[in-house]
């Protein structure tokens, strides 16, 4: 699959007091990545995806971040993001935030797919399968 990247700038809500991105801001920015990600590649919103009884839903089982540089106030960042694992439940997205070249924190997320209706572990749908392959 190919990377996608998502731009955002780091505004004064992004930072603690002296203009250091805050840590948390950074899972934010990975999450905003993710769901722009899907939304370009199967054209529908995540609402959209999670309605109805036969509805899926997309959720963080785990999430490994290793800070590598400080973000500051003001900074244009970029999450690049890749899925580099996929299961017959579950998948493995790789995500770097960076800004220009240098990378500010790298990120392994698990992702678990599950059923609305039954609140249950589901089996990925072959049109987000095939969504992931053809990007």
């Amino acid at each position: 699959m190919k990377e996608f990247l998502y731009t955002t700038r780091v505004y004064f809500s992004d930072t603690d007091a002296v203009g250091i991105v805050y840590h948390a801001s950074y899972i934010d920015w990975a999450e905003h990545a993710r769901t722009e990600m899907l939304r370009e590649m199967i054209s529908k919103p995540q609402s959209e995806l999670a309605e109805g009884e036969d509805g899926i839903l997309i959720l963080v089982r785990s999430i490994r971040i290793d800070y590598q540089r400080p973000g500051y106030l003001d900074d244009l960042i970029t999450v690049h993001t890749s899925i580099e694992e996929m299961k017959r439940l579950s998948c493995t997205v790789r995500q770097k935030i960076m800004r220009g070249d240098e990378v500010l924190a790298d990120l392994k997320v698990g992702l678990a797919f599950v059923s609305a209706g039954a609140k249950r572990p589901a089996m990925i749908p072959d049109f987000i399968k095939q969504a992931y392959e053809e990007s």
